[in-house]
């Protein structure tokens, strides 16, 4: 997916990431967009999709997440390494999560997805496949999944990142909003983890140092 229009779990990665490897993969999704360019290609699917799927159902009670991330795997052998880790990290999460919390927890039906737009850099942050949540009759979490392996996820990325779904949802408090490290099985609140005033500015200079390098490869 383009930079200048990106899901926030893949900008949060490069965030993250030393800047080397950051240019490496700056010039890599470029080189990428290009091809699609040139050949009139289609964008490819998301990885993760068919586990995030899987565990959103297990979460509703429709289906147990080892079955199917065995189905997966067997479907598509490049699944093996990443998708045990994934489930492993995620039901860790869920069945602590099932253990603290006395109410009952039920799936709420309706899709969330949203964007934000930083007009003055010309980009777009995307937030989609919120895992939606009801806590007994009157609570609701809504929760982000981060799928990389490394970096993992950190107290100041998950900040940028919340700071950035409040803005994308403003319909939502952002104390009900999680983003959850899936591998490491750890979620993140403003509960914890409260925002410092900063996320803005830090979010768009960072977007626009990401940005201004990936940029330079079309020229």
């Amino acid at each position: 997916m383009a930079l200048d229009r990106v899901h926030l779990r893949k900008l949060l990665k490069l965030f993250l990431m030393k800047d080397n490897l950051r240019s490496t993969a700056i010039r890599s999704d470029a080189r990428e967009v290009m091809k699609k360019r040139d050949e009139g290609a289609g964008p490819g699917g998301d990885f993760h999709v068919p586990f995030w799927h899987d565990a959103k159902a297990h979460a509703a009670g429709r289906s147990d997440l080892r079955e199917a991330t065995d189905i997966q795997i067997e479907k598509n052998w490049r699944r093996k390494n990443l998708y045990p880790r994934l489930r492993d990290g995620f039901l860790h999460w869920w069945n602590e999560k099932r253990r603290w919390i006395n109410e009952a927890i039920s799936e709420l039906p309706k899709t969330i997805k949203s964007t934000f737009g930083f007009i003055e850099i010309d980009g777009v942050v995307k937030v989609e496949n919120l895992l939606s949540l009801r806590l007994g009759g009157d609570k609701f979490r809504y929760i982000y999944p981060y799928f990389a392996d490394k970096p993992a996820l950190t107290p100041e990325g998950a900040r940028l990142g919340l700071w950035l779904m409040s803005k994308a949802l403003p319909q939502f408090d952002i104390k009900d909003m999680r983003i959850l490290d899936v591998i490491r099985g750890e979620s993140f609140s403003v509960d914890r983890y409260p925002l410092n005033g900063k996320e803005e500015d830090l979010f768009h200079l960072r977007y626009r140092s990401i940005l201004r390098e990936w940029r330079e490869h079309f020229r």
